[in-house]
């Protein structure tokens, strides 16, 4: 059954088949072929930079388009990440109390109190500092009182993060400061990224333009979001801040997501995720460019092999707790 998709342009070009959009995600003959399997295929997509992991997971269900689509649109999807532990939205009216479940454990805290520009956290030189500040205000209090006020200005440095995406896009996002002086920039990675979807630019390119110069407004009909959540990655708790927005696709669903803060572990993260008609059910995809330093430099080859399993794994368990969801695994 052949069904015609269009993007945000829709007199720009022809109509397409649903199997050229595949083509265009990445997929060759043999793997499209073998969607009508109901089994998740994942494979790698082309990585642009030494620090960038990329992967992508395709899955065929016969769920109607509707149904799917209307769980992907849920404004908090964290629910469907089994290393979530909790999340909420952030808005500018709410303040650093939108983060108020966010709390750190004693080891975190003391950490950042005597942290040093390195790859344990990801903070700017400003947030170093200001931790320090913070130490020396600190001394003969309490453990409880310590607690308290780290946590307090730990979600305070959160909330003006967000508040500086939320004004200036990626371009303003504070580069995280490196022992070896060479700084990352979640800025360039996320610019990367997005430059990088054959999705984006074939089928939207006004999003696309939007996207890259956010806040410039978005196009109607594109709906945001500013989830946070609070996971597990690497056997630590990490705090990771995203921005979502959505959009219609000729009856399916484009969901665009940046994680523009990790609290460490790696740098930033975009993920696109959709679902179109195909055949009696639904073709959903993600695919994930994720950024690290823990992949660059020596053994960069073998560090990127590993990565990709990593992200594989943690896509795969995503789509299946989907899948259960939508009534079609157990």
């Amino acid at each position: 059954m052949s069904l015609l998709l269009l993007g945000d342009s829709v007199l720009a070009g022809p109509s397409l088949q649903v199997d050229e959009v595949l083509s265009v995600l990445g997929m060759d003959k043999g793997q499209i072929a073998k969607l009508v399997e109901a089994q998740p295929l994942s494979y790698a997509l082309n990585e642009g930079r030494s620090d960038e992991v990329a992967v992508a997971v395709v899955w065929y269900l016969p769920v109607p388009l509707a149904k799917v689509s209307e769980y992907l649109r849920l404004e908090n999807s964290g629910s469907l990440d089994d290393d979530v532990a909790d999340y909420g939205l952030l808005t500018e009216k709410g303040g650093a109390s939108s983060l108020t479940p966010i709390a750190l454990s004693n080891e975190d805290t003391m950490a950042l109190l005597e942290a040093e520009r390195g790859d344990e956290f990801n903070l700017s030189a400003h947030e170093y500092a200001s931790f320090k500040a913070l130490k020396k205000t600190l001394k003969h209090s309490p453990q409880k009182n310590i607690d308290g006020l780290v946590g307090l200005h730990y979600r305070d440095i959160l909330f003006q993060r967000f508040l500086a995406y939320r004004q200036g896009g990626s371009y303003a996002i504070a580069p995280y400061m490196r022992e070896d002086g060479l700084d990352s920039k979640p800025s360039l990675e996320l610019n990367q990224a997005a430059n990088e979807s054959a999705i984006l630019t074939r089928y939207f390119p006004t999003l696309l333009e939007a996207w890259l110069d956010y806040p410039k407004t978005l196009p109607l009909g594109v709906k945001e979001t500013f989830p946070w959540v609070k996971k597990n990655v690497e056997g630590r708790v990490a705090t990771i801040l995203r921005h979502r927005i959505d959009t219609d696709w000729n009856g399916g669903t484009l969901i665009l997501t940046r994680e523009f803060y990790a609290s460490h572990s790696y740098n930033a993260s975009q993920w696109i995720t959709g679902c179109l008609p195909y055949r009696d059910g639904t073709v959903i995809f993600q695919q994930v460019r994720s950024y690290t330093d823990q992949v660059a430099g020596v053994a960069s080859g073998v560090k990127h092999l590993v990565g990709r399993e990593l992200l594989k794994d943690k896509m795969l368990k995503y789509f299946k707790r989907l899948c259960g969801i939508l009534g079609q695994c157990e």
